[in-house]
């Protein structure tokens, strides 16, 4: 129980946790193989193997399975409450001709179902078969992701750094300079099996990999409430598994 506390007030606080050991080598390698097995289609981006697949909850049955496990809703249940499921899950990775950078952003998109004017939602898109928009600040401030890591990912191989604190102030714009210049960035090494809890509106970066070798990552994403004016989240994923079993109106 102290543990978990501590879990809580840290993503409270900081906007992140670092967690070791959340699941087995063995789900490791499984998810590693299911994702690597995925047949080539929208949304599942290949370069010398899979580096990237946008709508892991529709086409994965492992992801699914992991959204709604044990391991990972003992840490999610704590910040957003036991009714909460899994909206989105993308998976990416860096290697040798995929070998990305980010510059520090918050995430600022959710992936919903159709197209609804709304105030305060703008910026709709397509990315693949995914219609995105960017939501009100409070909808991500109620969100969390975990970041399972099916790989070690030390300081060569270009990982999540954060600036603590930054999740608490809504849509930075252009103070994230200022918050830059203020607060020290932490560097989030893991090891495979490791996962790392954070709000989407904490500001975060990468860094391309000095090493190009694996650096698999299931970004999950969750939420708690409904979209307001009939807006319906892509996914919703529950506590059992299964799409759509978190909602009594879809």
């Amino acid at each position: 129980m102290e543990s978990i506390q501590r879990y809580q007030a840290q993503v409270e606080e900081f906007g992140y946790a670092m967690v070791e050991d959340v699941i087995s080598r063995d789900r490791v390698v499984e998810l590693r193989q299911a994702i690597a097995g995925l047949a080539d289609s929208v949304g599942v981006r290949r370069k010398r193997g899979t580096y990237g697949v946008r709508n892991l909850l529709e086409l994965c049955p492992q992801v699914r399975e992991l959204a709604s496990c044990a391991e990972l809703r003992r840490l999610v249940e704590p910040i957003l409450g036991p009714a909460c499921f899994a909206v989105r899950a993308v998976f990416f990775d860096k290697v040798p001709g995929a070998n990305w950078k980010l510059g520090w952003h918050q995430d600022n998109a959710i992936a919903v179902q159709e197209r609804r004017d709304v105030p305060g939602f703008v910026g709709w898109s397509w990315k693949g078969t995914l219609l995105q928009v960017q939501p009100t600040a409070d909808v991500l401030a109620g969100m969390l992701a975990m970041r399972m890591h099916l790989d070690d990912c030390g300081a060569e191989n270009g990982p999540l750094r954060v600036l603590p604190g930054s999740h608490c102030s809504g849509w930075l714009d252009d103070s994230v300079d200022e918050w830059k210049a203020r607060v020290e960035p932490v560097i989030c090494l893991a090891r495979a099996g490791d996962a790392v809890a954070m709000r989407p509106l904490l500001v975060h970066a990468s860094s391309a990999a000095a090493e190009a070798t694996h650096r698999r990552v299931i970004h999950i994403e969750y939420a708690c409430e409904d979209l307001p004016a009939g807006l319906q989240w892509r996914d919703r994923v529950g506590a059992t598994g299964d799409r759509r079993d978190a909602t009594t109106h879809v």
